[in-house]
């Protein structure tokens, strides 16, 4: 057992100057959002010190917020402030074996880091993380290992992004291109679609338990679908405004807040456990006549976010009022080809939640496999 800081070298990213930023014109630009997603969006159009430039599958270090490791898969690119580059020093250390052992590590230590506003992590605490050192091929032997299992998991997560593609597609080739209209279909404003609308419940950290409604908030709302996997459990008070902000199953859900136009729709299971909206979301129930899966696939497309960005009233913070949300204007195919299109999402939906199950049994499997691969063990 070695600290690292005997076996490698560091070098943290350079505060380039934000007024040479450019979204096309320079040399790519890795910022720590960049680290764990792989692809940056952000160039850096003026002179640099070409010490900081990153190469295919160097290994970078997230130095805030969450401590995530990747490897760069190119192209070459600067390493920004907060971000730092990982490398052997020498022979002594692979750098495909650094790299698998550096996630649970650096994961550890972000539990540990207590913060006010946000984690940091220092080039110290790296340097100190003590990394087994069997001989070289042995090294290479456990990388060689877990690279394979690795690629079976990113095939997997691959998957998933296809299947999400594949709905995307579907929409389009049923419905048309939803910013021109193509097919011409009927454009009606939102309001013409409602039943009811409104908006969650404020103040209701008092009602917070282990056990009781589910109290969805703007995290379990997400493309299309209510994700659970975060969920705050409330005693509903018994008021006109519990009963004003509780669920059915088909009401569509919108994020009104922040990160505006995210959907989801309630699904029969979440509406008969009882589950009430807070004050981020809006929860619209639309017409019998109108699909609320369409209208959550038009609004979580470029045609729906365009009117997104239109509609935010930008001041202190992102928001929507009633008026805006129902000034969304939703092209309108027959109800016989929307629900086509939800028929064709619902087994996209079984196939989606068999990758999933894969997706966290292979997490599991791999995890397992680098624990003993680090123990000796493999």
């Amino acid at each position: 057992m070695v600290p690292l800081g005997d076996v490698v070298d560091i070098l943290s990213g350079f505060a380039f100057k934000s007024t040479s930023f450019s979204n096309s014109e320079g040399m790519p630009l890795i910022r720590i959002r960049d680290v764990k997603r792989g692809y940056t969006n952000t160039y850096f159009n003026d002179s640099f010190d070409k010490k900081f430039v990153i190469n295919n599958n160097d290994i970078l270090i997230g130095m805030d917020g969450e401590f995530n490791v990747g490897s760069w898969p190119g192209p070459a690119a600067l390493l920004n402030q907060r971000v730092c580059h990982i490398s052997p020093l020498n022979e002594k250390l692979d750098k495909q074996y650094l790299f698998h052992f550096l996630p649970k590590q650096l994961k550890e230590i972000e539990r540990k880091t207590s913060f006010v506003t946000v984690k940091h992590l220092s080039v110290q605490k790296i340097k100190g993380i003590k990394i087994p050192l069997p001989p070289l091929p042995e090294q290479k032997r456990i990388a060689a290992i877990l690279d394979k299992a690795d690629a079976l998991r990113r095939k997997r997560k691959q998957a998933l992004d296809m299947a999400d593609e594949f709905l995307r597609a579907t929409f389009l080739d049923m419905f048309g291109d939803p910013v021109t209209n193509p097919k011409g279909w009927d454009v009606k404003e939102l309001r013409e679609l409602l039943q009811f609308l409104t908006s969650g419940s404020r103040g209701w950290a008092k009602h917070y338990s282990d056990e009781g409604s589910i109290f969805l908030r703007i995290q379990n709302v997400k493309k299309g679908k209510l994700s659970l996997s975060d969920v705050q459990h409330v005693i509903p008070p018994k008021t006109k405004e519990s009963e004003r902000t509780k669920v059915q199953k088909g009401d569509l859900l919108i994020s009104i807040t922040a990160d505006l136009g995210r959907t989801a729709v309630v699904d029969k299971h979440t509406a008969q456990h009882g589950a009430h909206i807070n004050q981020h979301l809006a929860l619209v129930r639309l017409n019998k006549d109108i699909v609320p899966e369409y209208i959550s696939a038009f609004i979580e497309s470029i045609g729906g976010k365009n009117q997104f960005k239109g509609l935010d009233q930008v001041g202190v913070k992102s928001g929507l009022n009633f008026d805006a949300i129902k000034s969304l204007k939703i092209p309108l195919p027959p109800k016989k080809l929307q629900k086509k299109f939800l028929a064709m999402q619902l087994k996209n939906d079984i196939m989606v939640d068999k990758i999933s199950t894969d997706i966290k049994l292979s997490d599991s499997l791999f995890a397992s496999l680098s624990q003993k691969a680090f123990k000796g063990e493999l």
